[in-house]
């Protein structure tokens, strides 16, 4: 059994959010896809992105507005979103005082750690 103390996690600000990595773990855990853990603060939003993974978000806690390519709908707990290889995507937190958190799960490219 693989535990990950929260206690030992490394947050990082990436893609303008608070990001923990979870798997893929190169000293324990090799995994054929990727996973964190993000906490968007109320009022700030993802940096527009692209990637050659597919991903999906779980919507854990909160509510925002999540842009796809065009496409902006809005997203709250319980959500999952899905996105295609090399789509544009952003996630605004629109509350005034609640984070908004999510799980991403990415596969299909190279898994980094």
């Amino acid at each position: 059994m693989y535990v990950q103390p929260v206690s030992d996690s490394k947050v990082t600000n990436e893609y303008g959010g608070d990001f923990r990595r979870l798997l893929p773990c190169p000293e324990t855990v090799e995994t054929p896809w990727g996973s964190a853990w993000m906490i968007i603060k109320p009022g700030t939003s993802l940096v527009p992105h692209d990637h050659d993974e597919r991903e999906t978000f779980i919507i854990l806690k909160g509510r925002g507005e999540m842009t796809v390519n065009d496409e902006t709908r809005v997203v709250s707990k319980g959500d999952v979103v899905y996105l295609p290889p090399f789509s544009q995507h952003s996630l605004v937190n629109t509350a005034e005082t609640d984070d908004l958190e999510l799980l991403s799960i990415w596969w299909d490219a190279a898994v980094s750690a």
